[in-house]
């Protein structure tokens, strides 16, 4: 076979994604990518797939540039959990003419690319208010390529619906457009229907394990008497930082603090200046996190499916305080499940003080490691081995 019939051969998949907050969406969804482009695919391709992903949310930023093409989309972006009210990148609401640009951008990708497989990033079980650009998206794609297929991609906790109808609604999107669900998490910890009871008739839901992005390669880092606090990418979690700096004030240990999201540097030399001590470094997320975490005494954090990932296969002693933001459930109902096991530890951020943080993090850092977390972690690899048996061509 010449290198074109080779290129023509490696089935096409495309990946629509929309971040709104932070960027844990996103960094899933690009795991996802990597492997289906690295993973030989049963349909003859010798090198994996094409991939594409049309990402909708903030824009990179912070992250590192991803090893699969990625076509970048007018965002749209919501203030912490405010999703009602979303804005284009300079806080602008979004207006029809910003909605219409994100469908114009989707078609022009998908027409050019011709997927053999869509994946649909959280939609229908979340996105709602994003149903007229994916019900585009899947349109767009099988109008290039009949044969087309249409898979939805969602972490293990999809935010519960806050309404029945919208189980029904999902469940008739479902139905009419989508092949596969794949669930990217544990059917034996948290079962999609926990949060989504889905009808049994629907597509088949197949569960892939948990998405563990690649560690980057860094040198053993940190100290092991360290209390090591990460708040992710978003908006969210100030409150957590502000709380930690202030308990670090009272302990004798050192502690860490890493500040994420677009703005973190700026905030986290704004922390330092307000909270000054010996014992405290507060500073922007860094490549060396994991090395961090795997040899601190404890470690602080929310509960986000990121989140996670890094602790599973660790020791480390995890206190979890989970975003419920806005009545958001998914990180209590993830942090509540986890908590079984031992060395998790998990508390409201309301029911915390700086004084009962530092004895809580004191008590838990001179106490036993635990075991890692009994969760798979290959989920990237299982769930691009599903999609590239959906790519086959006829």
């Amino acid at each position: 076979m010449n290198d074109v019939s080779a290129e023509h051969a490696r089935p096409r998949v495309a990946f629509l994604v929309t971040s709104l907050s932070g960027s844990g969406h996103l960094v899933r969804t690009l795991a996802l990518a990597d492997a289906v482009a690295e993973t030989r695919a049963e349909t003859g391709a010798e090198n994996g797939a094409r991939t594409l992903v049309l990402s909708g949310g903030r824009p990179l930023g912070d992250l590192a540039a991803p090893a699969v093409p990625l076509v970048q989309l007018p965002p749209l972006l919501v203030a912490g959990r405010d999703f009602s009210r979303p804005t284009d990148a300079a806080g602008r609401p979004a207006d029809a003419d910003l909605m219409a640009a994100r469908r114009a951008a989707i078609q022009a990708a998908l027409e050019t690319f011709a997927p053999d497989v869509l994946v649909a990033e959280t939609w229908p079980l979340g996105r709602r208010r994003l149903t007229d650009e994916f019900l585009e998206a899947i349109a767009t794609a099988r109008a290039a390529r009949p044969s087309a297929k249409v898979l939805t991609s969602v972490r293990d906790i999809p935010e519960p619906p806050s309404r029945p109808d919208r189980i029904t609604t999902a469940a008739t999107h479902l139905a009419d457009h989508v092949d596969a669900v794949l669930c990217h998490g544990d059917q034996d910890v948290l079962p999609l229907h926990t949060t989504w009871p889905l009808p049994a008739d629907g597509p088949p839901i197949r569960y892939t394990g948990y998405v563990a992005t690649k560690a980057t390669p860094a040198p053993a880092a940190g100290s092991r008497d360290e209390v090591l606090v990460a708040v992710g990418g978003g908006d969210i979690g100030a409150a957590l930082l502000d709380l930690a700096a202030r308990a670090a004030l009272l302990s004798a240990r050192p502690w860490r603090l890493r500040v994420g999201g677009p703005a973190a540097a700026a905030r986290a030399l704004a922390l330092s200046a307000q909270y000054p001590a010996p014992n405290l470094t507060i500073e922007p997320a860094g490549a060396d996190y994991r090395a961090r975490l795997a040899r601190a005494a404890v470690s602080v954090s929310l509960a986000g499916y990121n989140t996670v990932t890094d602790l599973a296969p660790l020791d480390t002693p995890a206190l979890l305080v989970p975003d419920e933001t806005a009545g958001e459930r998914e990180q209590a109902i993830r942090a509540d499940a986890l908590a079984r096991s031992p060395g998790i530890v998990v508390s409201r951020l309301e029911a915390l003080t700086e004084r009962g943080l530092s004895e809580l993090a004191e008590a838990m850092a001179k106490g036993p490691r635990r075991p890692p977390l009994p969760l798979s972690l290959d989920g990237a690899a299982r769930a691009a081995e599903i999609i590239l048996t959906n790519a086959g061509r006829s």
